[in-house]
């Protein structure tokens, strides 16, 4: 497997073949629930509500983000009146490759396609800040635990997303 040969799909929900969801929600249980041995809530609702990032290899689903809307996640107290990616995943066969640089600059893009002149918020893993504030986020207030795992609340201003 090849970072190389990633192509990309954004889109909804509803745009999903069956096929991509069930290897979406695969590899975010895989990383999120196994590898990380966190138990929550994976399938919370808003995945119907979001926008999609999707990056397939031979149409296999091996990294994904997904954004939603601002407004929409109750958890997400600090979001304001920004979309939000969330549940940024990456096959653990492709790591060191890029792919998670690759798959936040596509949804990075796809929040300026889809909502044009916002910021964006996420919650980073704590220890992952530089990497999000080297994509131009900024962090927001204290670091705070998320199922057991420390994160932080950061924004990319709308003024940086032409950058």
């Amino acid at each position: 497997m090849n970072a190389q040969d990633i192509t990309w799909w954004h889109g909804n929900f509803d745009d999903m073949s069956l096929r991509q969801l069930h290897d979406l929600l695969m590899l975010r249980q895989q990383i999120f629930i196994i590898e990380q041995n966190c138990i929550f809530p994976e399938i919370d609702g808003l995945d119907p509500l979001s926008f999609h990032v999707l990056g397939l290899i031979d149409g296999k689903v091996v990294a994904a983000t997904r954004i939603v809307p601002a407004g929409i996640d109750p958890n997400h107290s600090q979001q304001g009146d920004d979309p939000a990616i969330g549940r940024v995943v990456a096959s653990s066969l492709l790591r060191g490759q890029g792919v998670g640089s690759a798959i936040m600059k596509q949804s990075i893009i796809a929040c300026e396609e889809q909502f044009a002149g916002l910021g964006i918020f996420l919650n980073a893993q704590h220890h992952l800040e530089k990497f999000y504030a080297a994509l131009g986020f900024v962090q927001e207030g204290e670091p705070f635990d998320e199922d057991g795992i420390p994160h932080i609340s950061m924004r990319r201003p709308a003024s940086s997303l032409a950058a």
